[in-house]
């Protein structure tokens, strides 16, 4: 397959020139419900059984030869809903960008200098940005920051695994997998955020990290985007989603239970509402994601019958970055009560745009 370098490439340079200035999405006025279809809704759920298993460090090494490949980790403070966040690419560019929500004032998204993301099993991901390793003898992973906007050194501890799945396949033959080896967890360590002379403690913030690989361009104007949350829950516990919107608003895509004691999911319905909009963008304050019954996650796949799964994740603070070809929001939500998280409805520009 040929890999769609050049528009990646592309938006990735944009967002360094214009340093990622966030807007704030704010509601405009809405037109009557019973004759408005917002562009970025979802036309039906594809419950076609995705391959999976219980994701482990193991499969959490690189793939050399997609045409994407991203290692993310982020770390929330349930107190005061602060949020870092740290994403490495080694395809289809080098590439680290960090995002940092404070308690207060304005969310900052940052691209780090770096000029090579290196990658071996283990897994062990390394930049002059900052590495995310993990560490056999602690049985943890380990995220060091080491770039120009932060300083950060943190072990995700205790932490619940997610599921490795794929692929999920849609427009022009593209292929999308995961894995999710840290849904939750409790975080120890320190932070220096951007624009903060002093670290401060993250001892006691929720942890997630996952990692997307395959050959596809989340550019490509062929599909419409993706649906993808994690809530950190105050049991301990924490729900995900995650999936793609096809070009023709098909949503195929799982939402999973992690606990201390198990990891179950499914391949899930999917209903968006209480829509807002910014400019070309529309998106729902409400994601619920239902199906019957749910498989258990083991190391060798997914097996047996598990109670169905009924979740709504809900957005609280909006976050839009839109560059033009894409609108990438990534909003703090919640589940249940007490509970926080993020929440992505990402949308290529050909999605939004008016359609007859």
């Amino acid at each position: 397959m040929v890999r769609r370098r050049s528009a990646r490439t592309l938006a990735l340079l944009m967002l360094t020139v214009t340093a990622l200035v966030p807007v704030t999405a704010t509601a405009d006025a809405e037109p009557d419900p019973g004759s408005w279809i917002p562009r970025t809704d979802i036309a039906r759920s594809d419950l076609t059984q995705v391959p999976g298993k219980l994701a482990e460090p193991s499969d959490d090494g690189p793939h050399p030869g997609s045409a994407t490949e991203w290692w993310y980790a982020h770390v929330m403070d349930p107190a005061t809903r602060r949020t870092f966040i740290a994403m490495l690419f080694t395809a289809p560019v080098p590439t680290a960008v960090i995002f940092w929500y404070p308690e207060k004032g304005q969310k900052l998204v940052l691209p780090e200098p770096t000029l090579k993301v290196t990658a071996t099993d283990g897994p062990v991901v390394k930049s002059s940005a900052g590495s995310l390793v993990y560490d056999k003898k602690r049985r943890a992973y380990h995220l060091r920051w080491t770039g120009t906007f932060a300083k950060g050194d943190i072990w995700f501890d205790r932490a619940l695994p997610g599921v490795t799945g794929g692929p999920i396949r849609y427009d022009g033959g593209q292929t999308m997998y995961w894995t999710s080896p840290v849904a939750t967890s409790r975080v120890r360590g320190w932070l220096r955020p951007p624009g903060e002379s002093k670290k401060i403690s993250v001892n006691g913030w929720r942890g997630y990290h996952d990692h997307n690989w395959g050959d596809f361009n989340v550019l490509d104007q062929r599909y419409s985007g993706w649906e993808w949350g994690v809530s950190h829950e105050p049991d301990g516990s924490a729900t995900l989603l995650g999936g793609v919107v096809k070009g023709d608003g098909t949503w195929q895509g799982v939402v999973g239970r992690v606990t201390s004691k198990e990891t179950y999911g499914c391949m899930s319905t999917i209903k968006l509402s209480d829509w807002r909009t910014s400019g070309l963008f529309s998106y729902p304050e409400t994601t619920r994601l239902t199906c019957p019954s749910s498989l258990l996650a083991t190391p060798k796949g997914l097996v047996g019958k598990r109670p169905g799964l009924d979740r709504g994740f809900h957005v609280v603070d909006p976050f839009i970055l839109d560059v033009g070809l894409l609108a990438l929001p990534e909003s703090l939500g919640r589940t249940v009560p007490g509970s926080i998280g993020l929440i992505e409805h990402i949308r290529v520009l050909s999605a939004r745009l008016p359609r007859s």
